[in-house]
């Protein structure tokens, strides 16, 4: 039997993108609102032809209103006589209430993503025969999705350029010689937001991060990291480096931390070589946030 899977959109695309690419359903109805028609948008390029895609535009926080058109849609027959998984993660709380109701109706297979450390989960829950929802499986989501397709799902467009300096050289080699360091890219700029660019955008698995490498870690570094990891931009998924050639301020570092910013000091980056200790420093740091690959 085919599988259609409706998925409700947010503001964080992730949730949407994996949880497709590992379940593979045939056909995915991306439910979204005004707010979120761009990512819907970014979503549906990204996911055909691998999945026949349809976008469905609800009221955000009407139920009743949420509730008719979800069930008019599916009431067609195009969907009705295939299995219907419902993705939860995304969303207003009116949509997934009126799912909710919907998949309880059709006895549906419900689904809920979660990111959390060095992990990504899809937990699947079902309708027993008696009405009750009942946990089905929790499943670790392996290695799914490339850096390009994170980096287009919430940028749409994006260029991609090279290490700028030296010292960017030098942290793009010992990140890129890592086998357990899927994928980085260097010098990305959103072709829709010229003032943004993002020195290095890193992948482990399925977790993403980015980075800022400037010899000096000043306050700069900071802005431009929390500008890139807006919800409207990167999204609250990615974590954010700020890699310094020299000691960094305290007063830098606590307003790093209160950002949840790692910042790394390569010390040796100053006599122009980076050293193996601080090499390596770096690669650690990195797999430990992202978590690389086993």
């Amino acid at each position: 039997m085919e599988i259609t899977m409706i998925a409700l959109v947010g503001e964080q695309p992730a949730s949407n993108l994996l949880p497709v690419r590992y379940l593979k359903p045939n056909h995915v109805v991306l439910v979204h609102t005004d707010q979120t028609w761009q990512v819907a948008k970014n979503l549906k390029g990204l996911l055909q032809p691998s999945a026949n895609i349809q976008l469905l535009s609800v009221d955000a926080y009407d139920l009743l209103k949420i509730e008719r058109s979800l069930s008019s849609f599916l009431s067609c027959k195009i969907l009705a006589s295939k299995q219907l998984i419902f993705n939860f993660t995304g969303g207003t709380k009116p949509m997934s209430v009126a799912a909710f109701r919907l998949a309880q109706e059709t006895r549906s297979v419900i689904i809920y993503f979660k990111s959390q450390g060095n992990r990504s989960t899809i937990y699947s829950y079902r309708f027993a025969s008696n009405g009750e929802i009942e946990l089905e499986s929790v499943e670790e989501v392996p290695d799914t999705i490339s850096l390009d397709e994170y980096l287009r799902s919430y940028l749409g467009s994006y260029q991609e350029g090279k290490p700028r300096n030296n010292f960017e050289q030098q942290v793009f080699e010992s990140l890129t010689k890592t086998p357990e360091i899927s994928e980085v890219k260097a010098s990305i700029t959103p072709c829709d937001v010229g003032a943004l660019e993002i020195d290095f955008a890193i992948r482990c698995g399925n977790q993403v991060g980015i980075a800022e490498v400037k010899m000096k870690g000043a306050k700069k570094g900071i802005d431009q990291l929390n500008a890139a990891a807006e919800q409207r931009y990167l999204g609250t998924y990615v974590r954010k480096f700020l890699i310094a050639g020299r000691k960094v301020d305290k007063n830098i570092k606590d307003l790093a931390s209160a950002y949840r910013i790692i910042v790394l000091e390569l010390l040796s980056a100053e006599s122009g070589i980076l050293s193996p200790n601080d090499s390596a420093l770096l690669v650690k740091t990195v797999r430990n946030q992202l978590g690389g690959k086993p």
